[in-house]
């Protein structure tokens, strides 16, 4: 529930608290949501220059770069980690967690280029003009799989020291990599055969990783899970979904797998397996609507009741939702239980 000045100042008129209990209260709350990202201006500034930062050593790292390849290219990566490494102690000391992170996070982003420079200094890469750094976001090759083993083992510890949550979120882009270049290095086939499989079995893995740290993790102010659960769905309904099959059967069980997505998503109160969910399932709709029932006069005359009864089910499902809550309630976990205030 979020609290507005404005109802404080309801209960100070119905006489619930006084107007000295009200701006103390108020005072109290907005020096505690002080460092809480939120949709401020300053948060605003320090995510934006943040992103043009990272964006500067990961995706626009331009071929003019090659140029000092390999040990000179290497020393400036390090320098960047270092500035990086400073900079979140600086602000760390003036107390403003926002900033500190987004600077701890710049210096895990910097972590591929180095190891990608020290990999070619040593001459553990191929020496072909045609490998730049900046395919490393578009061309999936085994040749990234020590880069993206590197920057998870350095954000691993600087998770642990640092106790950032946005640090998850390189930490999640790697290991979305790391879905398409380690199956290329264990089967060593560039064939697509394997891939939707091994991603949907590695998404499993990360979802996996995102519950156990949802459910362990009761910090109110920190969601560590939050870039786990958004990679994870991805990876996960990335493979799902690429998967090819004639199967009508396997087709209906793909869609049913997606409305099992949307109902987790309530139970653990993450719309990203509802929007993935829905989008599955509208792909499973759209593929009867085009192919099977192509010729159908009836089936969206269908699609339009289904959707109207799913409307009047909900109205009684919601009637009996609190009695359920209360049954399952001694089950869930804490953290969980309490952002389920919120809803009942």
């Amino acid at each position: 529930m979020v609290i507005a000045k404005e109802r404080l100042d309801k209960a100070v008129k119905a006489g619930i608290i006084s107007s000295q209990q009200a701006d103390k209260l108020w005072s109290f709350w907005t020096q505690e949501q002080e460092d809480v990202p939120g949709f401020r201006f300053a948060h605003v500034m320090y995510y934006f220059g943040g992103l043009l930062a990272i964006s500067a050593v990961t995706l626009f790292v331009t071929q003019a770069w090659d140029t000092l390849r390999g040990l000179p290219l290497f020393i400036l990566s390090s320098l960047l980690i270092y500035l990086g490494f400073v900079l979140t102690h600086y602000f760390l000391q003036k107390k403003l967690s926002i900033p500190a992170g987004i600077l701890a996070t710049f210096t895990l982003c910097v972590v591929p280029l180095a190891v990608y420079n020290i990999q070619l200094w040593l001459g553990l890469l191929p020496q072909e003009t045609s490998i730049h750094y900046n395919d490393y976001n578009t061309w999936i090759s085994w040749y990234w799989v020590p880069m993206e083993l590197a920057t998870l083992f350095v954000g691993v510890i600087m998770l642990y020291c640092y106790r950032f949550p946005f640090l998850l979120f390189p930490i999640g882009v790697t290991l979305l990599y790391l879905s398409m270049d380690f199956c290329q290095l264990l089967f060593n086939i560039d064939s697509y055969t394997w891939r939707p499989i091994f991603s949907m079995y590695f998404g499993l893995i990360v979802l996996a990783l995102a519950i156990y740290m949802d459910f362990k993790d009761n910090d109110d102010q920190r969601d560590y899970a939050f870039w786990l659960y958004i990679f994870g769905a991805m990876i996960f309904w990335g493979g799902l979904s690429l998967q090819q099959s004639d199967s009508e059967i396997s087709k209906f069980i793909y869609c049913l797998i997606n409305i099992f997505m949307i109902m987790v998503s309530v139970f653990l109160d993450r719309r990203v397996f509802a929007i993935f969910g829905a989008l599955g399932v509208l792909g499973y709709l759209s593929y009867l609507s085009f192919n099977i029932f192509a010729n159908s006069l009836g089936f969206p005359i269908v699609l339009i009741f289904l959707g109207l009864l799913i409307i009047f089910a909900a109205t009684r499902w919601s009637k009996m939702e609190k009695k359920l809550v209360m049954v399952f309630y001694p089950y869930i976990p804490e953290k969980v239980k309490k952002r389920m205030i919120n809803h009942y």
